[in-house]
């Protein structure tokens, strides 16, 4: 009996240890699973471009991940396995810095060749390209279509509302005039960018918070005066969506 005893005693305790050790490093079985997973991914997409550095175990969100690099730039980035797919975090992360690169070329331009300073611009870009089409730091080309997105508002920098370049009364603008002046500026500056925005849309919120003048362009060429901004402008409340 007491032999008995002794075995059910270290199964348990065989079993306790095999919990504890999962919960920290991770099931052997789903690492195995997850390292074939990762293999197959990369082995589909990337064509062997990217190699693993290293697996390893997040307890905290209970998923292994892999620590991976491009064979040719040796930029690193991270996989990640939730079981029934992979979260690619090299093509994530391409994405972002093309968007972050195109948002802020976009702002430099309309600073540039306009009164409208960054800080008043509130700038969103939607880019979907190819897997491994792009390296992670590679600049954007100008090749695939960009949906963007500006938001004209009061700048919140305090240092800047000291500087005698804020512009106290421009926003939020008097009237519907005023802001299709400052989105036809914006309009003629995109035109002359080598970039494919496949749409434009450019608003700025009323005084009341709720409401905002907006255009949807979905061809910039079409745009050639303040009168073709006119006929698409549109009122919107926010607050009843």
């Amino acid at each position: 009996m007491k032999r008995y005893t002794k075995v059910v005693l270290g199964i348990v305790a065989v079993g306790i240890a095999v919990y504890i050790y999962s919960g920290f490093w991770g099931n052997p079985i789903q690492y195995l699973q997850s390292k074939n997973a990762f293999e197959h991914y990369i082995e589909e997409h990337y064509k062997g471009k990217v190699e693993i550095k290293s697996i390893s175990y997040s307890f905290k969100i209970g998923n292994f991940y892999a620590e991976v690099k491009d064979v040719d730039t040796q930029d690193t980035s991270y996989f990640g396995y939730y079981g029934n797919g992979i979260s690619d975090g090299y093509y994530d992360d391409t994405i972002r810095n093309m968007i972050d690169e195109t948002n802020n070329y976009v702002a430099y331009n309309i600073e540039k060749e306009s009164d409208i300073f960054r800080e008043y611009m509130s700038i969103d870009s939607e880019i979907n390209i190819e897997q491994y089409k792009y390296r992670i730091y590679d600049f954007y080309s100008g090749e695939e279509p960009i949906k963007l997105k500006i938001d004209l508002h009061e700048a919140y920098d305090f240092e800047q509302k000291e500087n005698k370049s804020y512009d106290k009364d421009k926003f939020p603008y008097k009237n519907e005039k005023e802001f299709l002046k400052d989105a036809y500026k914006i309009v003629k500056i995109l035109q002359d960018i080598n970039y494919d925005f496949e749409s434009v849309n450019i608003s700025s919120f009323k005084e009341d918070g709720n409401n905002a003048y907006e255009v949807d362009i979905d061809d910039l060429s079409q745009i050639k005066s303040e009168g073709d901004l006119q006929k698409i402008i549109k009122n919107v409340d926010y607050s009843k969506e």
